[in-house]
């Protein structure tokens, strides 16, 4: 049988890191949410001198987007110990923001996971907080 050449040249890349985007959906651009905003931010920058751009690079936006990274970032040396559960007091007490979140997704067995790009974490009713590292986020 013949190798199809084609097939590995029609494959979509990441426009932002170039990395192959593998399954999913046939219109997806990025890789994650971590490429597709550094793209955006990177298109908002060439594009700031132009009026019609200003309206979406508000004050406000901005704000949320360094809540979430400070919530990732806080997820992310939370999860460098994983071996078991915090109190959801711990990453409070560090400034998580509960309120901001990328997506969440819902486990039947489990329970409702909030995800800050790729790191999600999970409260339990007992108040515990359960971090998962490095995890794709999940899109519906």
């Amino acid at each position: 049988m013949i190798p199809d050449d084609n097939h590995s040249t029609n494959e979509k890349a990441c426009l932002e890191c170039g990395q192959p985007l593998g399954a999913g959906r046939d219109d997806r651009k990025f890789c994650n949410d971590i490429c597709r905003t550094a793209f955006n931010n990177r298109r908002r920058k060439d594009n700031q001198k132009e009026p019609e751009a200003d309206h979406r690079d508000s004050p406000n936006l901005r704000k949320i987007y360094e809540i979430l990274l400070s919530n990732r970032e806080l997820l992310m040396m939370h999860s460098l110990y994983k071996d078991e559960p915090y109190m959801l007091r711990d990453p409070l007490g560090k400034g998580l923001n509960l309120k901001y979140f990328t997506s969440q997704y819902e486990m039947p067995e489990v329970g409702t996971f909030n995800f800050c790009f790729d790191y999600g974490y999970h409260i339990t009713s007992t108040g515990r907080v359960y971090i998962e590292e490095n995890v794709q986020e999940i899109f519906c």
